[in-house]
């Protein structure tokens, strides 16, 4: 798609706290197109662990750290979260109220998910809404862990303030605009508010096929029960095969070489895709972009990106399925080797990011 240009170039103030993952990578990518198109863009955020990934300061705009770190000790993160960060993302709102921008594009932060600047912005502003604040609108990430009375209600009362405070920063937001149609049915249920959407992209420049594949299976993600580990292992049981997984921890990613992943990705027969109710899923893109076929749980925002029977499957959750699926490709290549081809062309078809920062600046900047 081709590179669009506003008829004004415009002044954007950044804001985001996020760790490394798909959520920072899409910032980046922001930046980097909204840069290319002319815009001149100042990135305001919290200092985090492993800045390297997806490195904001390696671009052509100006970076604004603020020092904030989350204490070890429950009660006082807790505390953290609710008075010194809001006092913090107030004066942040301030710096930018009067930094003659023409909007403010805000991201999530990773201590709260809608961030508390939104309710300080007195310019036109943007919420980039990556996700909800999941343990609060989920039943799936209710909490159910055996730890007391008075621990179990703590968390529940401190559940119920994040829930009340995420509300209130979102509804603050003069637009939001988000990843996903599932995710947009839930910001209108939980916020009252109507969000666009905007899909995410892959580069196609790094993931793209890289040479022959292997008898192996990529999963990418968190090594957790929502990111679908436990789940893969479960796939793992019925079907015997070769795993490869990366993912991200309080260590930082596995793999911080988007070449290398590529190369991943290429070279394996199928991408596992098990996320309990994934937003929209990037590494689905990505793997796709590698022209490697995607197994996918058929729910949230895999839904949305893969195309049942042609780039991939969309299945059940059930480890049967995707080990009988796992099976066929096995000892079906030129099947891998069409879904492959028909994955790649339905990213380059509908989503890159120059299509995705066109679609973005559309809504920034209407007409």
């Amino acid at each position: 798609m081709a590179i669009s240009r506003s008829a004004k170039e415009m002044n954007i103030a950044v804001f985001q706290n996020l760790p490394p993952g798909g959520g920072k990578r899409v910032v980046y990518e922001q930046v980097k197109g909204l840069i290319k198109r002319g815009h001149h863009i100042d990135v305001y955020q919290l200092s985090s662990p492993h800045p390297d990934f997806c490195d904001l300061k390696s671009l052509a705009c100006r970076v604004s750290d603020f020092k904030f770190s989350k204490h070890p000790n429950r009660l006082l993160a807790d505390w953290q979260n609710f008075i010194p960060l809001r006092f913090l993302h107030k004066q942040i709102a301030n710096i930018i109220n009067h930094g003659n921008y023409d909007t403010a594009l805000i991201h999530t932060d990773m201590y709260t998910e809608s961030p508390f600047i939104l309710r300080y912005l007195t310019i036109p502003n943007i919420y980039f809404c990556h996700e909800l604040l999941r343990i609060g609108y989920e039943p799936e990430l209710a909490f159910h862990e055996s730890v007391g009375f008075a621990k179990t209600t703590y968390e529940n009362i401190t559940r119920k303030i994040r829930v009340a405070l995420d509300k209130n920063n979102a509804r603050s937001a003069d637009k939001i605009i988000t990843t996903s149609k599932f995710i947009q049915k839930k910001i209108l249920s939980a916020y009252g508010k109507k969000a666009e959407v905007c899909y995410l992209g892959a580069d196609l420049e790094t993931f793209k096929p890289h040479g022959p594949k292997q008898n192996l299976v990529i999963f990418m993600g968190s090594k957790s029960h929502v990111g679908g580990y436990d789940f893969v292992r479960e796939i793992q049981k019925k079907r015997n095969f070769k795993l490869i997984a990366y993912g991200f921890s309080q260590k930082g990613p596995d793999l911080n070489d988007d070449t290398a992943l590529a190369k991943a990705y290429s070279g394996s027969l199928a991408c596992l895709c098990v996320s309990i109710n994934e937003p929209f899923g990037l590494k689905a893109l990505e793997s796709m972009a590698c022209a490697t076929p995607v197994l996918a749980v058929n729910e949230g925002g895999y839904r949305e990106t893969v195309v049942d029977g042609v780039t991939g499957w969309l299945l059940p959750r059930d480890p049967r399925a995707f080990a009988d699926k796992i099976k066929f490709l096995q000892s079906h290549p030129e099947i891998v080797a069409k879904m492959g081809k028909a994955g790649r062309k339905h990213v380059i078809d509908n989503f890159t990011w120059d299509r995705h920062v066109n679609r973005l600046l559309s809504l920034i900047h209407p007409g």
